[in-house]
């Protein structure tokens, strides 16, 4: 009996041992890739770009930002510059929140001359056309 137990125990101790070798086996390097069925993964981390705090610069400024008066005074310039119409030294005055042209020119081409540039120097403030013409 007692080499039964002997048998019985070195069996057991054999099985434990197999069975440890097992688990300490080199694992298999050839993987089969198997397609993930868990949700992606979602960024939570800001990727916006920063701002700049400081607003852009132009050099054409609108009428919103500008002061009526310097807009006449631009608009007064552009009449005294153009060849046509420097000679008639008509004025551009600001009068409630718009533009005024006054003077005197000879035809009515040279009237609709002041006011064609007028427009296009304050192109979004209103023009009044008091030029007179001869």
């Amino acid at each position: 009996m007692q080499l039964l137990k002997l048998l019985v125990q070195g069996i057991s101790v054999s099985t434990v041992a197999i069975l440890g070798l097992g688990a300490c086996t080199p694992p298999n390097n050839s993987q089969t890739t198997v397609p993930s069925t868990s949700a992606p993964t979602i960024a939570t981390e800001n990727t916006t770009a920063p701002t700049a705090s400081a607003p852009a610069t132009t050099t054409a400024q609108t009428a919103e930002n500008q002061n009526i008066d310097d807009i006449a005074d631009r608009v007064e310039d552009a009449l005294d510059s153009d060849t046509t119409l420097k000679q008639f030294d008509l004025d551009a005055d600001d009068r409630a929140n718009a533009i005024v042209l006054t003077g005197r020119v000879q035809t009515v081409e040279q009237k609709a001359l002041a006011e064609q540039l007028a427009r296009q120097v304050a192109a979004n403030v209103s023009i009044t056309n008091e030029i007179v013409t001869q």
